[in-house]
């Protein structure tokens, strides 16, 4: 299998399309993500201008939730709404789907009471997979669960490497629970950066504390292995749990190519360790380009351990960012190099 990877700017957000094609025989399409509202139309316009009129008549179109975050989910609802019956299957995970009722009516009454705004933020996340839910019953999409344990086509060559079911059931009643939202603040302000330690210090900055939320926690993780065995791995807004999961659940962290920086780059879902293990030829960033996304201090740590890496970001030129792992295998589209960070 070979692969066309396209990443598109959509701000502080992730919207990925991946093409995969087994040569002379059938075409794969993954809308990935679509970012935030009013992202989608931009997404389909790039699909059916640059993907859609070079598919082979053996397609199938799916699409893929990493977690239901509004910057991820809400213009893949819209991408879904224009494409309709033209996507056969969905890929993501339903976290109403594994707590209690008296756990939901708690959240909702939560919610109703605006006790918290990170109970508010969660409630409004189930009301987007609940969406999503209807769009595939109404289109006639056929669901499956994000797991690690389900998700292995091709052969192996396109995999899912986290959440298990197992990983991600045990984040959901932890995230979800409302006294536990009562004690943290998901949705802090950030402090004013000190440019010069970010380029003095970034490792000691991106190895502090890695408090990624559970919920960001519980995205996916996706493999993929080309022809040549050459791997490149897209992390949505995971972190170090889910990497050392994937670790401890035989992950190998050799041949890879190309590696999506998590969570737009920011410090908290990676430190130096994950970084270097990683290693790739490229590292990407689905970024705004502002002060957190991608953190100064992650690129300057790339800089410093892997000076053969090459960074880069959607938001250097917000349009596109694309990855081929085989050229004669795809459509030419007579793009200039990408500029890195």
């Amino acid at each position: 299998m070979e692969y066309n990877i396209d990443f598109l700017y959509v701000g502080d957000g992730d919207a990925i399309i991946i093409w995969a094609r087994n040569p002379q025989v059938q075409d794969f399409v993954f809308f990935l993500d679509g970012g935030n509202a009013g992202n989608g139309q931009k997404i389909v316009d790039h699909y059916n201008t640059l993907i859609r009129p070079h598919l082979y008549d053996k397609r199938l179109i799916g699409f893929i939730n990493s977690h239901p975050h509004a910057d991820h989910i809400n213009g893949l609802v819209e991408v879904i709404e224009i494409l309709k019956s033209e996507i056969n299957f969905g890929i993501y995970n339903d976290p109403v789907e594994c707590i209690t009722q008296e756990h939901k009516d708690r959240i909702h009454q939560s919610y109703i009471e605006n006790e918290d705004p990170d109970i508010t933020h969660l409630y409004e996340t189930f009301e987007k997979i609940e969406i999503l839910n209807e769009l595939c019953v109404n289109y006639g999409i056929k669901r499956y669960n994000a797991y690690s344990d389900d998700i292995n086509f091709f052969g192996g060559s396109f995999k899912i490497l986290s959440p298990s079911k197992d990983f991600y059931v045990n984040l959901v009643q932890y995230f979800s629970d409302v006294d536990f939202l009562k004690t943290v603040d998901y949705s802090r302000k950030t402090l004013p950066y000190i440019t010069e330690e970010e380029n003095l210090q970034p490792c000691a900055i991106v190895d502090a504390a890695n408090d990624a939320s559970p919920e960001n926690l519980t995205g996916t993780v996706i493999q993929l292995i080309d022809s040549e065995n050459r791997k490149y791995i897209l992390t949505s807004d995971a972190g170090i749990d889910a990497f050392e999961y994937m670790e401890t659940d035989g992950f190998d962290p050799e041949n890879i190519v190309l590696v999506q920086l998590p969570h737009h780059g920011s410090r908290r879902n990676i430190n130096t360790k994950w970084l270097s293990k990683f290693n790739p030829t490229y590292y990407i960033a689905s970024a705004a380009g502002n002060a957190k996304h991608p953190r100064r201090a992650v690129i300057n740590c790339i800089k410093r351990n892997l000076p053969n890496c090459g960074t880069y970001s959607t938001h250097t030129n917000k349009g596109a960012i694309a990855y081929t792992t085989n050229n004669a295998v795809f459509p030419k589209r007579y793009w200039g190099p990408a500029t890195p960070l």
